[in-house]
């Protein structure tokens, strides 16, 4: 018996709800909570030296209205409870953010009911209280604020959904917490410098690798070409020195390496590479990517730029 008890009565619950749960979640009337607010016990002792007062002098008014607004209160009791009962909660739209960055994810709520609800507020602890009114029979997306402090695959925050609508005497809630989790990429550096060394960048998109891929064509002898790029069959026809001149592919191609970064700690440098996406991403250069055992080879997309990203914010979680 004890323990039949005990599961239907869970204190732990009333303080963080039923933990992670798959959306949609449904507001029975086991996960919703109701107390009165500081006002509505404020309200309560007032009623109490009215009555007080109404007994010590007789007063058939006093009674009449004590018990008027008592009966206020009571319905007020069951308007507020209602105002989140049999509300169908999430899933969750989960955008990827930076890290530090103050985030919004939306909950998709659905208004079952055939009355609006009034006055709900949806909030993390201690982050900013956002509130919406439901119309009937209506799906409704309640956004919620959150700041994500680390990078990674992060669960979703628990969340509150709150109302004390009508009159502000009582306060009605339900704790929520979705089995999804948030994309957090890493914080960007505040280095905005991108990396020359090994892009082919250094003197302008004409330039090109001297080396063995296609041939391209001759041009005239600058000091320094290397020997055996020098063409000795048009200087023994024209007595001119001319250079073998190769295309090479990696001129318009920026590489980001781990070992390029200056400063020391994995989170450090994955703060570095992400600033260099971002940087790279909106010059419009065709860049990849290079961690410890994983590349990503160079590419233009918007879809490059979320693969690189979501690489650095997983990176040794995979």
């Amino acid at each position: 018996m004890f323990s039949a008890f005990k599961t239907r009565f869970n204190l732990q619950r009333f303080f963080v709800g039923d933990g992670k749960q798959q959306a949609p979640y449904l507001l029975t009337q086991r996960r919703v909570y109701i107390l009165p607010t500081k006002h509505g016990l404020i309200f309560a002792l007032l009623l109490f030296i009215m009555l007080l007062g109404s007994i010590n002098y007789s007063n058939s008014l006093g009674y009449f209205l004590t018990f008027l607004l008592a009966s206020l209160a009571v319905v007020t009791i069951f308007h507020t409870y209602n105002n989140l009962l049999k509300l169908s909660i999430g899933p969750a739209i989960c955008k990827p953010v930076f890290a530090e960055q103050d985030a919004n994810f939306i909950v998709q709520v659905n208004n079952l009911n055939h009355q609006a609800r009034f006055s709900i507020l949806t909030f993390t602890p201690q982050q900013l209280t956002t509130t919406a009114d439901l119309h009937e029979n209506s799906l409704s997306n309640l956004t919620i604020k959150h700041t994500f402090d680390q990078r990674g695959l992060i669960p979703l925050p628990r969340f509150y959904i709150e109302s004390r609508f009508p009159f502000g005497l009582f306060r009605t809630w339900a704790i929520t917490e979705f089995d999804q989790s948030q994309l957090v990429y890493p914080k960007p550096s505040a280095n905005t410098i991108l990396p020359i060394k090994g892009t082919g960048l250094s003197e302008g998109k004409k330039q090109l690798e001297i080396g063995t891929d296609d041939f391209k064509g001759l041009r005239s002898y600058a000091e320094g070409d290397p020997l055996q790029h020098i063409h000795w069959k048009s200087f023994a026809r024209h007595h001119t020195l001319q250079t073998k001149e190769f295309s090479s592919t990696t001129s318009d191609e920026l590489w980001l390496n781990w070992s390029d970064t200056t400063v020391t700690g994995t989170e450090a440098k994955l703060s570095q590479l992400t600033r260099w996406v971002l940087l790279a991403d909106d010059a419009n250069l065709s860049y990849g990517l290079r961690l410890p055992n994983s590349i990503i080879q160079p590419n233009t997309s918007k879809h490059h730029l979320d693969a690189c990203l979501k690489k650095l914010a997983l990176y040794g979680m995979e």
